[in-house]
């Protein structure tokens, strides 16, 4: 049985206002096979990928092959500390895997919510793009779609990163890390908070959460905007946050 396809949440508006300019580095944590990614390298800007999931990570490769040395595919996830971390990963929803099972739990059970007939017009719209409304009628599809295995995968902080890759600067840095947001953010030293330019985080631990991420962001200097993410109507708090300088 063959899952629904995974389609990056208001990637057109997402792109229409960040402006991308050629020449731009953008840092894409978010787990997933690399929507954002491709576009943002097809709007000219110079990116970095990261996925640590083997599976998914080679869905990222191919799909910024046509993108060439605009986009770099890296075999990594981004926390607050290198090492190793045990992922939930979801074989019909990438974008949900996780290292945060509580999280992976209520984003599956979200979209469960929404896809047996609970989901508003904007978010009905995106579903019947997939085509999973109507696989959702099919017996057994989405405890398929949203069966999980357990993966170890390696993980760096975006410091480390930076200095690898010798990333003089970051225009945008985007986290989609289904939970892990905090630690991504923990994973940035002091030194190198003046050079990201532009955040775009999915909080998904909660209001009081977004809250304290947003306060500690305008306490550097950013101008906060937040949003509630389609998701929330399936019962998900997930929320979308944007900063810049």
């Amino acid at each position: 049985m063959s899952a629904a396809p995974h389609i990056p949440v208001l990637l057109d508006e997402v792109l229409d206002a960040l402006a991308i300019a050629p020449g731009e580095t953008h840092v894409d944590g978010t787990f997933g096979a690399g929507g954002y990614s491709s576009a943002m390298a097809q709007a000219g800007a110079r990116v970095f990928a990261f996925e640590p999931v083997p599976q998914v990570f080679a869905a990222l490769e191919r799909n910024l092959e046509a993108a060439g040395a605009q986009a770099v595919a890296v075999p990594l996830g981004l926390g607050a500390a290198a090492g190793e971390v045990e992922f939930d990963y979801f074989p019909g929803v990438a974008a949900l895997s996780t290292a945060h099972s509580d999280v992976g739990e209520r984003m599956a059970g979200g979209i469960r919510h929404l896809l047996t007939g609970n989901a508003g017009e904007a978010v009905r719209a995106v579903i019947e793009r997939t085509g999973a409304g109507e696989l959702a009628q099919t017996d057994g599809f989405l405890d398929t779609l949203l069966r999980v295995e357990r993966v170890r995968a390696r993980i760096d902080t975006v410091s480390s990163q930076m200095a690898a890759y010798a990333v003089e600067a970051i225009d945008l840095l985007k986290i989609d890390t289904e939970g892990a947001e905090e630690e991504v953010l923990a994973g940035i030293d002091e030194a190198d908070w003046p050079r990201i330019r532009q955040l775009m985080v999915e909080v998904h631990l909660g209001r009081p959460k977004l809250e304290e991420i947003a306060s500690g962001l305008m306490a550097r200097g950013y101008r906060v905007t937040t949003d509630t993410h389609p998701l929330a109507e399936g019962g998900a708090a997930v929320f979308h946050l944007y900063a810049a300088r």
